[in-house]
């Protein structure tokens, strides 16, 4: 049966599907109590304000939630076109809005290590043990950290490209001794020098790529680039001069450069003398060519098997088209030879109901 709509005293729209009855509608009716008393100069509360206010919202979306699970596919379809009628009123682009933060946060766009999965994925690693890890784009060193933390027989091989960075990663590994070997260097597809571009005031933005700073989507305020000139090695040449036979995890962070990198451990990459990747993908990747169905040709060829990162683990799955999304952050290709890494790691794919 299809819902009756009111027009909403909240956001003045007739397309509100807010139940103005029971629990719901006494915590609106609240809301706006607070609100008149307000406009009539009286003092509020932000703390008994906002606590309304995220009770409201959370009680609305419990109630959609459970209004959507009832409903059929068509239904809901029927249901979203509705919603989103005036396309152009704040209240339809506001919700429009959180609708593509939830679906984001659903995807895991979330860059903090200790709450995307990076670092869960380290805690699900320590019982095989691994012993060497690369950092490339280690930046100031908060994966680095948290690789030590929580294996703690590693050695992590950080490379950083921008000097002033490195000094700051050489700072935060001083603590662990020698199990942060600190590059201040970076890695490509072949030695010598690069042009790099940093902005002042962001370290993450470093790249040898111009656009990574010229258009940044994260970013929000005009970015200040300085242009340099940084060394660059390759990850073959890099475990040849320090005798490392295999890596147990390479992590790839590297603003757009991440196809020069992975050139560069070529001869490692067939030897399968690597047995996990981590790698960053974004919004870069859509201009350098590095797409999920490139990850996908050049590594699972080689033996790799290719997931999402998640707090859950790691979604393991063939490659299709509407992965494609750009969003990243992180996605890790394991070795099919350690089927047991795999396991441990594998979450189910997400898949919208």
């Amino acid at each position: 049966m299809r819902a009756r709509w009111r027009r909403c005293g909240a956001c003045a729209t007739a397309a509100c599907p807010m139940p103005w009855s029971g629990p719901i509608g006494a915590l609106s009716r609240r809301a706006s109590g607070i609100s008149r008393r307000e406009r009539r100069g009286q003092d509020k509360d932000e703390e008994a304000m906002r606590a309304v206010t995220y009770a409201l919202a959370a009680a609305s979306a419990a109630a959609l939630r459970h209004l959507l699970l009832r409903l059929p596919a068509g239904d809901r379809a029927w249901l979203a076109r509705r919603l989103m009628g005036d396309r152009y009123a704040l209240p339809v682009r506001s919700f429009a809005g959180f609708c593509q933060n939830a679906l984001h946060a659903w995807k895991n766009r979330q860059y903090d290590v200790h709450r995307n999965g990076e670092a869960a994925l380290l805690a699900r690693l320590a019982p095989f043990r691994p012993r060497v890890l690369l950092d490339v784009g280690a930046n100031v060193g908060e994966w680095a950290e948290a690789a030590c933390r929580h294996l703690p027989e590693a050695t992590v091989h950080a490379f950083e490209i921008a000097p002033a960075t490195a000094a700051l990663l050489r700072d935060r590994a001083a603590p662990f001794g020698g199990r942060i070997v600190v590059n201040p260097f970076g890695l490509s597809d072949r030695e010598g020098r690069v042009t790099i571009y940093a902005d002042a005031a962001d370290s993450t933005a470093t790249s040898t790529l111009p656009l990574a700073l010229a258009y940044n989507p994260g970013m929000d305020r005009p970015a200040a680039p300085v242009e340099a000139m940084a060394e660059v090695t390759t990850g073959d040449a890099y475990l040849d001069r320090h005798g490392i036979a295999a890596v147990d995890l390479l992590k790839i962070d590297v603003e757009g450069a991440e196809r020069a990198v992975l050139d560069g451990f070529s001869g490692a990459l067939r030897a399968g003398r690597v047995r996990m990747i981590q790698f960053e993908y974004g919004w870069l990747n859509a201009h350098t060519g590095a797409t999920l169905k490139w990850f996908h040709g050049l590594l699972e060829p080689l033996g790799f098997r290719i997931g999402k990162l998640y707090p859950e683990g790691v979604a393991f799955k063939d490659y299709a088209y509407e992965d494609e999304d750009f969003l990243g952050p992180n996605y890790i290709a394991c070795h099919r030879d350690r089927a047991d890494w795999i396991e441990a790691l594998r979450c189910p794919p997400l898949a919208l109901a």
